[in-house]
């Protein structure tokens, strides 16, 4: 195992790597709300979420598992990358089998099965970069990511731009997309072959077997998840009609993009609570909390800001065709506190081996937002599903932190809560005075929400002393036997 770097430079290194991304795919979601009708724009969302519902089965939690046991036995990094491996490729393969069933006894056109495949083809490929960047988490060494998410990052952008100007429609967008998540794939595993740890392919089967029982409770959970971000899509594409998927999809993406950047900090983070949570508990309690309190302090101002300025965003980003998408967008922008501090929950219970919690309260959200929607969508369309969506997201938070209180690992949120409150009411009002200057506005809100929280006492340098103490890096194994537990 090479040395580990610092949470820091992990955390700029995932960030970097993530606003390559932020910016690629926000390059990608408004070429495509603009470029494509809103009809066909709704078909795209719709295969999109149909071919990575199924798809979300390959995840599986291998992902997890695999940095965990990295983290706890680097000795047998090889042997863990290998079964990841197969077993990615497996699921891989049994959930292409399940997808073209649903489109053969759906009795979808050639055109839809067409889009669907490569819609298929496109997650695949991110499922296998994925594990490959994970390799890099459990390594601690996230700066390979960058340069990868900048070549695919222009990849996508010209491909589904040249997909556009040669009116391809929906497939070329979606063809580009996959090329680009091939090229990604493979520049991310030649970069694990040679500068990390070989995959060792070896059949091993009960290793392949313990590794499937331990991933199985995480998969379960994980794939609850993802398909709850795409429940609401799909209740749209089958209750309502493609201008109503697109009215929701546009807007909802758009907030799934948002948290990409605290997404590439909890990614930074979990290897530090795998390692600590074990053979130091408080220090892992007093990580959390400090990330928790300040993703809450960060993911409130952008709600704020949307949940005003609703309407010139939705007309700025996705053209005037989507003006009647400001309230689904001015709901969803409430949801992404919550997500974020989710994510952060969910990698500890994941990090503390009680992910069946996950399972659970995920299993319930979807199930409820299911019925929300078959009850919600006929009656109120795409703003009803936006307010299905928010209380699901709500549901996660509410749950993954009861399960997290269980053991020991509290937030303790009331302070930040409180701070949140106050500035959040500042900016508001700074907002609400500039509400017909939406840019001059944005920026006043922002500024007087940061001064309030500066003068709270939000931040401090103890924070930055507090971060390094528990989270340096140790050498791999410390703490640890080396043994299986």
């Amino acid at each position: 195992m090479t040395p580990p770097r610092s949470l820091a430079r992990n955390f700029l290194a995932l960030a970097l790597s993530r606003a390559v991304q932020i910016a690629s795919g926000f390059f990608v979601l408004l070429a495509a709300a603009r470029g494509l009708p809103l009809d066909a724009y709704g078909t795209y969302a719709s295969v999109t979420a149909l071919a990575g519902a199924v798809a979300a089965m390959t995840y599986f939690g291998i992902q997890q598992i695999m940095i965990r046991e990295m983290a706890a036995m680097p000795g047998q990094g090889p042997a863990i990358i290998g079964q990841a491996l197969v077993l990615r490729l497996g699921m891989i393969a049994l959930s292409g089998v399940a997808l073209a069933g649903v489109a053969v006894f759906a009795g979808y056109g050639p055109g839809v099965r067409l889009g669907l495949g490569l819609a298929f083809c496109l997650e695949a490929c991110r499922s296998l970069t994925m594990l490959g960047c994970a390799v890099f988490q459990a390594h601690e060494r996230m700066g390979y990511e960058p340069p990868l998410s900048i070549v695919s990052g222009l990849a996508s952008v010209a491909l589904v731009g040249a997909a556009l100007w040669l009116r391809l429609g929906y497939p070329g967008v979606l063809a580009g997309l996959a090329l680009a998540a091939l090229l990604h794939m493979l520049l991310a595993w030649g970069v694990v072959w040679r500068f990390l740890t070989r995959p060792s392919l070896r059949f091993d089967g009960k290793g392949l077997w313990r590794m499937l029982g331990a991933a199985s409770v995480v998969g379960l959970g994980v794939f609850f998840h993802q398909n709850l971000f795409r429940a609401n899509t799909l209740a749209l594409s089958f209750l309502a009609d493609p201008a109503a998927v697109a009215d929701f999809q546009a807007p909802h993406e758009f907030i799934l993009k948002l948290e990409i950047l605290p997404q590439a900090l909890m990614l930074a983070v979990f290897p530090a609570l795998a390692r600590l949570a074990p053979i130091d508990p408080l220090g892992a309690r007093r990580l959390f909390r400090l990330i928790f309190r300040h993703t809450l302090h960060i993911m409130a101002l952008p709600s704020i800001l949307l949940a005003v300025y609703a309407e010139p965003a939705c007309t700025l980003l996705f053209g005037q065709k989507f003006a009647g998408a400001a309230m689904v967008l001015r709901l969803l922008a409430l949801a992404l506190a919550p997500l974020a501090l989710d994510m952060l929950v969910n990698n500890v219970l994941v990090a503390i081996g009680r992910q069946r919690y996950a399972l659970y309260y995920a299993a319930a959200a979807l199930a409820l937002n299911v019925a929300g929607n078959a009850y919600a969508v006929p009656r109120y369309g795409a703003v009803g599903s936006a307010v299905v969506a928010l209380c699901s997201y709500a549901w996660l938070l509410v749950f993954s932190t009861r399960f997290a209180a269980r053991h020991e690992f509290r937030p303790h949120a009331l302070g930040p809560l409180l701070r949140v409150l106050c500035a959040g009411g500042a900016c508001l009002g700074a907002c609400l005075l500039l509400r017909h200057a939406p840019l001059v506005g944005a920026a006043c809100g922002a500024l007087v929400y940061a001064g309030v929280l500066v003068g709270l006492k939000a931040f401090g340098p103890h924070d930055l002393a507090e971060l390094r103490s528990v989270a340096k890096p140790r050498p791999h194994g410390a703490g640890a036997s080396g043994e299986r537990p």
